[in-house]
């Protein structure tokens, strides 16, 4: 089963939903069990054929086999601290982006440990932690009937768990997988992502990343 922390948000809901489509049972956790069984019953709703229901973030973090973090990065810190020894020995993915607006326009935030999948790391010693999806469009993913024209950079220290992520994003529709390294880059991904934000609002259209000659 996946799980997602703080899979209320567009983010989140966007992934369970891509990820029923290919089948995969999905638990959508929150904060509030209310707007969990809410969201879940939402994507429930679509054409999926995997079993999608909503639950607290505590309760993901018990019973999912991998966990993705999609709360925003001021709730990150909170958030693993409270279910820390739920998470030991599992596979966490971080699809956080460290940014803020101002004026309208994206800035990523500087993070002290690099980045946010590294401070996810710092906080979960016993998890093994893997940044992925946060270049990825919530409003595409949310809409089943778009093909997902994008790459999906995976970084990770751990090669088992960096493969599962990358064979699992490339069950989304029009995703292909790239291996990006140890955790270290991950504060690159994320970077970009503040870009992606600031071109997409000048051209009022939703960027992706596609790499090219490998």
């Amino acid at each position: 089963m996946i799980g997602f922390i703080g899979g209320t948000g567009p983010e989140g809901r966007g992934l369970s939903l891509r990820f029923a489509m290919a089948g995969e049972d999905v638990l959508v956790g929150s904060r509030d069990a209310g707007r969990a069984v809410e969201a879940a019953s939402k994507v429930a709703r679509r054409k999926v054929s995997g079993k999608v229901s909503g639950a607290l973030n505590v309760e993901v973090a018990r019973r999912a086999d991998l966990v993705f973090v999609t709360v925003p990065y001021e709730g990150q810190r909170a958030a693993l601290e409270a279910l820390r020894g739920h998470l030991a020995g599992k596979v966490v993915v971080d699809a956080v982006a460290p940014v803020r607006f101002e004026g309208g326009a994206a800035r990523a935030v500087a993070v002290a440990s690099g980045s946010a999948a590294q401070e996810a790391q710092a906080l979960l010693p016993e998890s093994n932690v893997v940044a992925a999806f946060q270049t990825v469009s919530a409003r595409d993913l949310l809409n089943p009937t778009v093909s997902i024209d994008s790459d999906v950079v995976v970084c990770a220290d751990d090669a088992h768990a960096k493969r599962r992520v990358m064979a699992l994003a490339e069950t989304i529709r029009g995703v292909r997988a790239v291996d990006g390294g140890g955790l270290a880059n991950a504060r690159y991904v994320e970077g970009v992502t503040a870009l992606l934000l600031n071109v997409n609002r000048i051209y009022k259209a939703r960027a992706a990343i596609k790499i090219v000659g490998i």
